[in-house]
Parts: structure tokens; C-alpha cells; sequence
């Protein structure tokens, strides 16, 4: 939780000096180009980082050292071509000046990021926590650096960004005490890889991305870059939740995966018991943010702020957070059970129905459209992950030969 703290929490402080003091339309700009570098992280994560994490757990004290840094030279290659695509997306659509510092920034953010998930994959989350703090407290110095010095644009706070990375994964590289001299195994890990994430799980994590990215572009479709600004400044309020949720979903995975051998029902009494740890504090916020999101805002933004008007907006982002909680939770589980198809079927019942809601809503509601949009795929989700989760720890699906059927 404290790990996840500091890195939310720098995002959060990152994000909120970047809406106070970048225009409305540079802002949106920033907001749609960072959502677009995390679909493209979505390979990375769902094909690298995830099976790291249930991997490593697993595997034998004489092949972590070799799987570690076999991983790690495939997230520098898979991030360099990603960063080619990207590259050409970006001057496609007229934003030549962002290619070089985007393109630093996400190289460097992802072998940060792989550093960081070797640590967590080890539960070595206190140790994290150091470089964590370097990469993410970093990047909101360096954005309030710019700022007192007028220089803050999208392009310079992208090579801050970029370079709080760097020195993070020089120092988490360190503490994983990587060999240079340790051998490679390219064919079976990638195979190992293939097997606990492979098609399923990229797939899913493209649903689960595009339920959240389909609401800033249709706005930014449909009103320009501000409107988009808009949306994601009220989003920030509400991802103060974020320690919580996605603290929890770095440990659940490895939980579940170590205890998936004795069956799925044993396996979710074993990790439940991390879910409920969170559900005060988050109903606490909740019940905070829906009394005084005037307040909220007020305090975040500052009184001469485009944003204070988005109370409504604010208040219906937190009911769908909660929609979503015990969601992620359970999709987290079910990584960590190998069971990725299923994990799959729940994002992309939260897909479709993004999808249908905001091509009715946000024509004519506009930033709430967007809200509603979210709230409705996230009751979406979470009927269907009840569905799953009641079938599979009662009666044949507790049973270890079955989550071997559903695996890819």
C-alpha cells in the first residue's frame, strides 16, 4: 500500500500541477498522448510484465536470476518497437515536436517499470519503494521546477518524466542485483510467457483499456482536447482511490498464484482476505468525495480554475470506481489462476457496453455522458464477475484439473 502511495501519489501530484498550470487544450494534449502510451504499455504488461509476476513466484532459486534478465531484454526490445509505432503516430497527426520526448519517456518509464514489477514479483515491495519514490515524487518536482521557472510545457515535463525513469531503474536495477554474465533463456521463457499470458491476456487487457480510453476520445472527438481535460480532471479527484485498488492488484496475482495449486475455492480464501483490508478507507473516500466534491475540487485546483464546475462529474466517477472495485479485484485473482479467458469474458463485457453507452450519451451530455458511460460498463462487469467467480470456487471449478481447461 505504501509503494502504490508514493506512486499514485506522484501521478496524482504530477497530473494536478499539469491541469493547474498547462492551457485546457496543452493539458488534453497530455492527458490523450499519456493514454495512449499506457494502451501501448498494455503489451508489455499482459505480455511481460504479468507472467513475470506469476513466473518468478514459481520458479526455482537457480533459474529467477536467468528468468529475471531474460525478461527484461524482452521488454527493452518490445518497447522499442513500440515506441517506433508510436514515433509514427505522432507525426501522423501533426505533432512532431512530442516524438522525441515521448518516445524517451516511454522507453524509459517501461524498463522502469520492468525493474520495478521484478521487485513485486519477489514481494520485495519495501525496497520499491525507494526507486518508486525517485520515478514518481520526481516527476511532480520536476514538473514544479518547470513551473517556477515558466518553461512547463507537454514536451519538458515528457523528458522530466523521462528522466526520474532512468535514474529509478538504475537504482532498482541494483537492488534486483542483475548479472550482465547471467545466460539468457529466450526460447523457454518466452514459451512460459506465451503460456500464462499469450493472446487471452492481451486481449483482455486491451478491453479493460479501452472501457477507460473510449470516454476521453470520444470527447476529445466530439468537443476537442479541453473536453477531454475536463473529464480527466475530474478522473483525478476519484484516482486518489488508486493506493488501494492497485496496491492490492500487485500482490493478489502472486497470492492466488501460490496457492493455485490447492484449488480455486482454497485460493480465494486465501486472497479475499486482502480485498476486505480495503473496503473501509475506500467507502470512507467515497463517502467524502460524493458530500464535498465542490470542496475537493476548490482545494486541487484552485480558485481561478476551468474545473470547479465538475462536482457532478466528480461524484458520478466515484460510484463507478466503487462499481469497479470488487471487479478488479476478482480479474486480478484470476490472473494470478491462470484463468485469463475468464478474466477476458469481464472486460469485454465492460468494452461493449463503454462502447454502446458513449455512442448514446456523450453527444448529448457531453464530460457526464462520459461518467455514466463508465458507471453503466462497470455494473456490466461486475454482474459478469460474479457470474465467474460463484461458478468457479463452488462444486467441479474449486478443483485444480479444471482451471487447467480453461487455461490458453
Amino acid at each position: 500500500m505504501i509503494d502504490q502511495g508514493i506512486v499514485s501519489g506522484g501521478t496524482f501530484l504530477a497530473n494536478i500541477l499539469l491541469a493547474r498550470y498547462l492551457s485546457a487544450h496543452d493539458y488534453g494534449v497530455y492527458v490523450l498522448l499519456m493514454g495512449g502510451m499506457l494502451t501501448l504499455q498494455l503489451v508489455n504488461a499482459t505480455m511481460l510484465f504479468h507472467p513475470l509476476s506469476v513466473s518468478l513466484v514459481l520458479a526455482s532459486e537457480a533459474d529467477r536470476p536467468r528468468l529475471l534478465k531474460t525478461a527484461l531484454v524482452l521488454v527493452v526490445v518490445a518497447s522499442s518497437a513500440l515506441s517506433a509505432g508510436l514515433a509514427v503516430v505522432l507525426a501522423a497527426l501533426g505533432y512532431a515536436a512530442l516524438v522525441l520526448p515521448a518516445v524517451c519517456c516511454f522507453l524509459s518509464w517501461q524498463v522502469q517499470e520492468g525493474m520495478r514489477r521484478g521487485l513485486l514479483a519477489a514481494f520485495r515491495h519495501r525496497a520499491a519503494t525507494l526507486g518508486d519514490a525517485v520515478s514518481y515524487l520526481g516527476q511532480s518536482a520536476i514538473v514544479i521546477g518547470l513551473v517556477a521557472f515558466d518553461v512547463l510545457t507537454p514536451a519538458h515535463a515528457l523528458y522530466g518524466l523521462a528522466g526520474t525513469c532512468c535514474v529509478a531503474a538504475v537504482l532498482q536495477g541494483r537492488q534486483l542485483g542483475l548479472r550482465f554474465r547471467t545466460k539468457l533463456i529466450l526460447r523457454r521463457t518466452v514459451a512460459t510467457f506465451w503460456s500464462v499470458g499469450g493472446a487471452w491476456s492481451l486481449g483482455n487487457g486491451l478491453l479493460s483499456n479501452a472501457r477507460l480510453q473510449v470516454l476521453p476520445w470520444a470527447l476529445a472527438v466530439g468537443a476537442g482536447p479541453a473536453a477531454a481535460a475536463g473529464f480527466q480532471a475530474a478522473l483525478n479527484i476519484v484516482n486518489l482511490s488508486n493506493p488501494f485498488v492497485m496496491g492490492l492488484c500487485n500482490i493478489i496475482p502472486q497470492a492466488a498464484a501460490q496457492a493455485s495449486n490447492q484449488g480455486a475455492a482454497k485460493a480465494w480464501r486465501d486472497v479475499r482476505v486482502y480485498f476486505l483490508v480495503a473496503v473501509p478507507p475506500l467507502l470512507a473516500f467515497a463517502l467524502l468525495v460524493l458530500v464535498v466534491p465542490e470542496q475537493l475540487l476548490l482545494l486541487v485546483y484552485g480558485s481561478s480554475s476551468a474545473y470547479l464546475g465538475a462536482a457532478l462529474s466528480v461524484r458520478l466517477l466515484v460510484v463507478a470506481a466503487m462499481a469497479g472495485y470488487f471487479t478488479d479485484m476478482v480479474v486480478a485473482f484470476l490472473h494470478g489462476m491462470r484463468a485469463v479467458p475468464l478474466a477476458f469474458a469481464v472486460n469485454a463485457a465492460g468494452a461493449v457496453g463503454a462502447t454502446v453507452l458513449v455512442a448514446v450519451l456523450v453527444a448529448p451530455l457531453g464530460i457526464i455522458g462520459s461518467c455514466l458511460a463508465l458507471i453503466g460498463a462497470n455494473i456490466a462487469r461486475l454482474i459478469v464477475v460474479y457470474a465467474i467467480l460463484s461458478r468457479m470456487v463452488a462444486g467441479e471449478g474449486s478443483r485444480p484439473t479444471r482451471l487447467q481447461e480453461i487455461e490458453p
